[in-house]
């Protein structure tokens, strides 16, 4: 038996979140790449009759959640102060309330009062579902999406925060404008292959931490979910650190996502 009949056919799942649980270790077979494993995990939580009895659907909210109680163990196997909790949000849709929807529920999910630090990656889909560029015309969308982010910052609810994929120029205007300064700039080595010395240069001089990554800026295309008739309005990643050791004792993904209406 899998999950998807029980959601596409119930009207208090129009709208759905979907937590797929601890999957470091269906990690480690899938190899790393963020695409293969969100769509692992979704798999594992939606198709697979073996893990069928992890799954908790819930219709007050349209949750679906798998192994909650797997994950409430690693998270608390060590102390709240003796972990760091990271997460990235994928988001191609200009709206403050599906930030603000992403976050609440990874707390909620988790079960913590605060998470470390949070990334946003936006990139803004074109009407062929490609993604297009941070161009300047999008960051007013982004300083939104951004105001949203700072308000859990100021609530104590993130302790850092992080921008994905902007050129010196745009993450100077995002700055400069900013309550809640970014104190993470991430850049994807596959369109950058060298590090912009001024851009390494301006995230020196304001201590914000340079990183790289390799997500792609569509993290699961439409045609890619395994829920039919429905799209993803965002994703998030997140993994959770013991800090004395640098280990990763947990890894999962949640997804919101929202039938399609049939014209």
């Amino acid at each position: 038996m899998t999950m998807i009949p029980a959601i596409t056919s119930n009207d208090k799942f129009h709208n759905v979140i979907i937590s797929t649980g601890n999957i470091l270790n269906l990690n480690k077979q899938l190899g790393g790449k963020s695409t293969d494993e969100i769509l692992g995990g979704l798999k594992l939580t939606l198709q697979c009759p073996k893990a069928a009895a992890q799954v908790e659907l819930i219709e007050a909210d349209g949750s679906v959640l798998r192994a909650s109680e797997e994950l409430e163990k690693k998270l608390t196997e060590n102390n709240r102060s003796e972990i760091s909790i990271g997460a990235k949000i994928f988001l191609n849709k200009s709206s403050s309330s599906f930030v603000e929807q992403a976050i609440r529920t990874l707390l909620q999910v988790l079960k913590v009062e605060h998470v470390d630090n949070v990334v946003l990656a936006y990139h803004p889909k074109t009407e062929d579902n490609a993604s297009q560029s941070n161009s300047n015309e999008n960051i007013d969308q982004l300083r939104e999406l951004w105001t949203s982010l700072e308000q859990f910052a100021q609530e104590k609810k993130i302790t850092q925060l992080g921008i994905a994929d902007l050129d010196i120029d745009q993450l100077q205007q995002l700055y400069t404008t900013s309550k809640v300064y970014p104190t993470i700039a991430q850049i994807n080595l596959e369109s950058c292959c060298v590090v912009p010395p001024a851009l390494q240069e301006y995230c020196t001089k304001h201590d914000i931490q340079l990183l790289t990554h390799s997500d792609p800026e569509i993290l699961l295309p439409d045609e890619q979910f395994i829920l039919p008739g429905y799209q993803v309005d965002w994703a998030l990643r997140y993994q959770v650190h013991v800090r004395c050791r640098g280990v990763i004792t947990a890894k999962g993904y949640i997804l919101g996502a929202c039938k399609q209406v049939q014209t």
